[in-house]
């Protein structure tokens, strides 16, 4: 069963990208509060940077 706000959902990458551009959170508290690696993290939130939503 897949759960919509799950860390590697869509949803979930666009949560922890938004955590981190749009209210400041540091790249490794992000990275620990949805459970994956800091440089995942930065990919997801560079991407957000550059595309918005739907990157």
């Amino acid at each position: 069963m897949s759960y919509r706000n799950a860390p590697l959902t869509p949803t979930g990458r666009l949560r922890l990208a938004r955590c981190v551009v749009d209210d400041g959170w540091p790249l490794r508290r992000a990275a620990e509060r949805f459970q994956v690696s800091v440089s995942t993290a930065k990919r997801w939130a560079d991407r957000y940077r550059q595309d918005g939503e739907g990157g």
